[in-house]
């Protein structure tokens, strides 16, 4: 965690390196709920900062989110630390209302005994002026001045009186200062502590709101937080409001998204895995030391496994030097005994066998018809419909592309949410108009799938399909990419639209405004997988 406060760490403006790690994994460690131990503020030196980070983390809301999420806390965590920094700079460059009096401290603590009668009186008088006499009383110090002044036999004897006085009031003077000091510093830091907690905090609650429209998030706000400085003002979060609502009242649309979201996934690959498979053999193993059955007669230098016509050589002495010869070269005929004894033995077999092949959820392409046939309700439905698949790609991690289509198309990557949402804002609150033109939208979307990021992708349309059917090349590129494992799905809404160009999708839903049972109700078509 250390590299991620570098910064601070190296060139941080209060305290000491070692100090500044301590602080910034003091920071962090709350706003994550690590161990009291481990995490406690109150005990860092952070120069009159200590009151000003506690009130800071002080916040409900703000050490919830962090607490699910580490990198929002980073990030939190750094732009605290940089409050800390900038603070510290700005009360360095700000004029101190307490200089003129430090001024006159400092002179005042150098001033020797021949010059005080001239510089006494101009600190008298401010310090009269400064502070009440319970606090600091200059009659009485000057009266013991004056006794360290009187004129002794013993220069040194005087000078120690002089000198123990003035570091007595210097001290006392000093401390006075310091606390005023301090006070201002408080006062500075605290100002500045507003203004940071103001923004900070409207942010927080903002982050808050955001999550809970788009719902249910997992990961999401260390990267929304980006966008938190100089973009929120662009979210109208009226708009998200209203879809997040709608999208609850109509389940049928949330269901419909998340059907989509599984189709994917239910397309198991499957690929060829070599394994080892260990078999248990009975084996016989062969013991020659064990005599068990006689198979034979050999060459060895066995004496007691010899023949006996063998042994008769050493009745001979002329025969005996034949003997030791044959024996040393292990050439007397012996029996050849051998025993068998049953054991185990593992046989390894390459084997070959089909697994599923892991895969991640595919991408999302949506296009979405924005003419003026689909005002009102089926313009409701497709919005609320991209809310909801919107939701599910950021919940999990799925790349989107939104291509919104009526004579002409405009396209937009939700996978970049950061940058994308306000964008989105502008597709929800625009009316819908215009003619019908599907073509520049389903090539662009097949343009889309010859990319990296969406060779894998669904292709959704939604419209009510009053539209010509597609040309024949477009059709040959649909089917080349349904070979390619790419499930192309339309959504109809209304009753009508034109059979020939929905016939193209892999399955198709009809969204019916008009059934009996309820003004809103998802209806899946006979043909649909």
């Amino acid at each position: 965690m250390n590299n991620l406060f570098s910064r601070f760490i190296a060139f941080g403006a209060i305290a000491d390196e070692s100090m500044r790690e301590h602080i910034a994994e003091a920071i962090y460690g709350q706003l994550q709920k690590l161990p009291a131990e481990k995490t406690g503020i109150s005990n860092v030196e952070t120069e009159n900062f200590t009151n000003t980070l506690d009130n800071i983390l002080d916040n409900k809301t703000m050490r919830e989110l962090c607490a699910k999420d580490a990198g929002l806390a980073e990030q939190i965590t750094q732009e605290i630390l940089d409050f800390i920094n900038k603070t510290k700079r700005q009360l360095a460059k700000t004029e101190n209302p307490l200089e003129k009096e430090q001024l006159l401290l400092t002179g005042f603590t150098q001033t020797e005994e021949n010059e005080f009668e001239k510089t006494w009186k101009k600190t008298a008088a401010f310090l009269l002026a400064t502070y009440e006499k319970q606090e600091l009383d200059p009659e009485f110090y000057e009266k013991e001045f004056q006794k360290s002044l009187e004129p002794q036999q013993k220069m040194n004897k005087k000078r120690i009186q002089f000198e123990n006085v003035k570091e007595h009031f210097t001290e006392k003077w000093g401390g006075l200062l310091f606390k005023k000091q301090t006070a201002w510093e408080l006062e500075f830091i605290d100002g500045q502590r507003k203004k940071f907690c103001e923004e900070l905090y409207k942010r927080i609650e903002e982050l808050k709101k955001l999550q809970d429209l788009l719902a249910p998030f997992t990961g999401e706000l260390g990267r929304l937080w980006d966008m938190s400085k100089g973009k929120w003002q662009k979210i109208d979060f009226d708009i998200l409001k209203k879809y997040a609502e709608l999208l609850q009242k109509d389940r049928s649309v949330q269901e419909l998204a998340e059907m989509l979201g599984r189709m994917h996934s239910a397309e198991k690959e499957y690929e060829e895995e070599l394994f080892k498979d260990i078999v248990i053999k009975p084996d016989w193993k062969i013991e020659h030391a064990q005599k068990a059955d006689l198979i034979g007669i050999h060459e060895s230098d066995d004496i007691s496994s010899m023949l006996p016509s063998e042994a008769a050589l050493l009745a001979d002495e002329t025969a005996e030097l034949l003997f030791y010869k044959k024996f040393a070269e292990k050439k007397l005929q012996t029996f050849e005994y051998q025993a068998k004894i049953l054991s185990e033995k593992e046989e390894a077999i390459q084997k070959a066998r089909q697994k599923t092949k892991e895969d991640k959820k595919g991408p999302f392409i949506i296009c979405v018809d924005t003419s003026g046939s689909m005002r009102g309700t089926p313009e409701t439905v497709a919005k609320t419909l991209c809310f909801a698949i919107l939701k599910i790609a950021i919940r999990e991690n799925r790349k989107c592309y939104l291509i919104s289509f009526s004579t002409g198309i405009e396209t937009l990557n939700l996978t970049d949410i950061k940058n994308s949402l306000d964008k989105l804002i502008v597709f929800l609150s625009m009316s819908f108009n215009g003619g019908t033109d599907a073509m520049p939208a389903m090539r662009e979307a097949l343009r889309m799938l010859e990319t990296e990021d969406y060779k894998k992708a669904d292709v959704i349309m939604v419209s009510d399909f009053v539209m010509p059917a597609l040309d024949e090349q477009t059709q040959n590129q649909i089917k080349t990419a349904k070979e390619n494992k790419t499930k192309f799905h339309s959504l109809v809404i209304g009753g009508g639209g034109n059979t020939n160009i929905i016939e193209d999708f892999d399955s198709h839903w009809v969204y019916n405004i008009h059934h009996k049972d309820s003004v809103l109700q998802l209806i899946k078509a006979l043909n649909a997988i």
